[in-house]
């Protein structure tokens, strides 16, 4: 070993090494990420962190009940004093979380971007896996994954670019279906599952994007036009009800009830003159029966606001989870996007102040047992989208929202791609490269 190299290690500890000395504070460490007050499962209790300010630190656990005590001493590198602080609770929940979320990785902007991938992640250990990257369609696309009941081994993905289209898994049978050559012809954009897993609801969405040069928001992406079809998966067929596709409304995001008897989504009267007068969108959500394989009756409004616009419903028993922003239909771009929560039952909703921030909060997932949501949050710094998780408390009350936890909490920052609709599964998912390779092979 070189004798540079040793001297750098030698310093490096002499320099962290434990002050003799310390104040006790009566505050809790600032620590990134920050886990102080946070409520977990107990099958994920490995929570790195680091001093915020880079100090070097140590770290003493007790555990009493259902609470973690973390007791943070941190100094300055040389220093001979240092500050002990308040031991900080971590709270324990017997509510299990399903052990596996599901997630795209991609650049966070408009600019061209090169590798991308649907990835997973185990969340009782740190292990991320590969489920498809876009080395197998020759670098095209790979977006809107979707599971049947949050089984990895039925699922669905768009897989864009050439000769690209709708990629169906249902165990070992992978196949490719372009859904704008069936039916009415509408290419699939955002899917639903219907509980029974015989339908896919899917929105068909003209979608473009334009930039500004002045705005604090400097892209918008909207659509021109946006209709509901249905497809039935036993037969590869697809239905265009005439209610649910019609011009002068644009209709976007499915999503089933648990019973299946109802499909709810976002609908917004078409607007001219776009983009200029985007700020004239707002979408509602909305509703409509659904029975024997058909949609039955006409829509009808379930919430609406004349100043914000809603996207991204997620239902699980009688609670609506959906993002609202001032206008629009990709919240993602939008610092005021954030979280409401609907109750089904008095359809009276109101914003999760729990779980906002001041920057934007977009995708959401409910776990299988209804008692986590994991949600994508730009709140770190603006650009990346990052994934957080949190307990619901019930009566609209979610625990304070955690980072999710990185083998190195650097990992969190240096990072440069965005997580991208996260989805809860209750297994592993295949790895299905090469089977999507060989559906793309000349």
């Amino acid at each position: 070993m070189p004798l540079c190299f040793l001297l750098l290690v030698m310093w490096l500890l002499a320099g962290c090494g434990r002050p003799s000395t310390f104040i006790d504070a009566d505050s809790f460490p600032p620590i990134f990420p920050d886990y102080v007050g946070v409520t977990v499962p107990l099958s994920m209790q490995q929570l790195p962190f680091e001093m915020s300010d880079g100090r070097c630190f140590s770290v003493e656990k007790e555990t009493k009940g259902d609470t973690l005590f973390f007791r943070v001493s941190a100094w300055e590198r040389g220093s001979s004093r240092g500050m002990r602080y308040k031991p900080f609770p971590v709270y324990l929940s017997h509510d299990d979380i399903d052990p596996y979320v599901a997630y795209r990785l991609i650049e966070p902007g408009y600019e061209s971007w090169r590798d991308m991938g649907i990835y997973q992640r185990e969340l009782g250990s740190f292990n991320e896996s590969s489920i498809v990257t876009n080395d197998a369609n020759n670098k095209g696309c790979v977006n809107c994954h979707s599971f049947a009941g949050a089984n990895p081994e039925r699922m669905l993905f768009h897989a864009r670019g050439q000769g690209g289209g709708t990629v169906f898994v249902d165990g070992d049978d992978v196949r490719l279906l372009n859904l704008a050559k069936v039916g009415p012809r509408k290419q699939g954009t955002y899917p639903a599952w219907h509980p029974g897993g015989r339908y896919v609801a899917f929105s068909s969405n003209d979608t473009h994007q334009c930039f500004s040069v002045e705005d604090k928001q400097p892209i918008e992406v909207y659509d021109l036009s946006s209709d509901i079809i249905l497809m039935d998966v036993s037969t590869d067929s697809i239905y265009a009800y005439p209610l649910l596709n019609t011009a002068d409304v644009w209709e976007t995001f499915p999503a089933w009830n648990e019973e299946g008897t109802k499909l709810f989504f976002c609908a917004a009267d078409s607007v001219e003159g776009m983009p200029e007068r985007r700020a004239k969108v707002h979408y509602r959500l909305m509703e409509i029966g659904f029975s024997e394989g058909k949609f039955v009756g006409e829509p009808s409004v379930v919430w609406e606001c004349d100043t914000l616009s809603a996207s991204f419903p997620v239902i699980k028993g009688n609670k609506l989870l959906f993002t609202t922003t001032s206008h629009g239909t990709f919240p993602i771009w939008h610092q005021d996007a954030d979280l409401w929560m609907l109750d089904l039952e008095t359809c009276k909703a109101a914003p999760c102040d729990d779980l906002n921030s001041f920057r934007a909060e977009s995708y959401h997932s409910w776990s299988s047992n209804g008692k986590w949501v994991v949600f994508g949050s730009r709140r770190l710094d603006g650009r990346y989208t990052r994934l957080f998780i949190a307990h619901y408390e019930g009566n609209g009350r979610f625990s304070k929202p955690f980072l999710l936890p990185q083998k190195s909490p650097q990992e969190n920052l240096l990072r440069l791609k965005s997580y991208n609709r996260p989805e809860f599964m209750t297994r592993k998912s295949p790895e299905l490269q090469k089977q999507v390779r060989n559906l793309f092979a000349p």
